[in-house]
């Protein structure tokens, strides 16, 4: 979740030239304008893809913003740029977004319907699953703290911020788990508040309701047995475990590897509470 690996691309020309070939009649987007073009992929990266005037096509010729606005039907499957569609979705087995969801669809960073101009630009292109697609937005926000993390371009894998804090419900005996973030060490005001934010745009604390539930359903066993033959102690130290190597599996910002340490630090769910959590007793 979070980040992924840039998409192994020599030259961001090829893409333009393959939508729009060399002495194509009529001629869509001229050579020069694919020039500028390059030059405004450059500015998108400088600015992390967050939006603006410039990159929003401010002052370029209408016809230039609608050929590359359609030219995003040629990265459907078997159309000409296909094969860039799926180079992209195989960047990532889960949606990077919420860190579940099947990958199944492109994502525009900048909007496509308001930044025409990176219709086709790979770092503009994030494969995730249909949810949190649907779910984002669809008018680029102006206010700073509301802007997208940009999964390429913005590495938050040095901070550690996703919480996850675990409680039993007293009438109901059911696991609530609330997920937050949390400003770590040299994380800036406006990453961490993009950061809160990315929980409410992709509707997260919800969704990840569900996840955590069918989760721990595959763990009731080695749930249940280590502390059947270690007592609430040693499946402190199972929970402990699991987040630890989650954390070396997933990285420290998953939300399975929130969920671990939140329940190793939950007395009430280890010292037997997981019973009426995981639907082994009644509550």
């Amino acid at each position: 979740m979070w980040n992924l690996a840039q998409l192994g691309v020599a030259n961001y020309r090829s893409h333009l030239d393959v939508a729009f070939p060399i002495n194509a009649i009529p001629e869509q987007v001229s050579e020069a304008e694919k020039d500028m073009l390059l030059l405004l992929y450059d500015v998108y990266v400088e600015k992390l893809g967050r939006p603006s005037g410039e990159l929003a096509g401010e002052g370029q010729r209408p016809g230039l913003l609608e050929a590359v606005h359609d030219a995003y039907d040629l990265v459907q499957d078997r159309r000409r740029l296909a094969k860039l569609r799926a180079a992209l979705k195989l960047l990532a087995q889960v949606c990077p977004y919420c860190g579940f969801g099947q990958v199944d669809e492109l994502d525009h960073v900048l909007q496509r319907v308001h930044f025409k101009l990176f219709s086709i630009f790979p770092l503009n292109l994030v494969p995730c699953c249909g949810a949190c697609n649907r779910g984002k937005r669809k008018v680029p926000s102006e206010i700073a703290s509301e802007q997208q993390v940009h999964v390429y371009l913005e590495d938050v894998s040095a901070f550690d911020f996703l919480r996850a804090d675990a409680q039993i419900d007293a009438a109901s005996g059911a696991l609530v788990v609330q997920y937050s973030i949390v400003q770590s060490a040299g994380m800036g005001d406006d990453l961490y508040a993009r950061l809160k934010h990315h929980l409410v745009e992709f509707k997260l604390r919800e969704r990840y309701q569900k996840q955590v539930n069918l989760y721990l359903g595959g763990l009731e066993y080695p749930i249940a047995s280590s502390f059947e033959t270690t007592g609430a102690d040693g499946l402190k130290v199972f929970l402990a475990g699991m987040a630890a190597a989650l954390t070396r599996r997933e990285g420290t910002n998953d939300w399975r590897t929130a969920l671990m340490r939140g329940l190793a630090n939950c007395p009430e769910f280890y010292e037997g509470g997981f019973r009426t959590a995981l639907g082994l007793e009644p509550a």
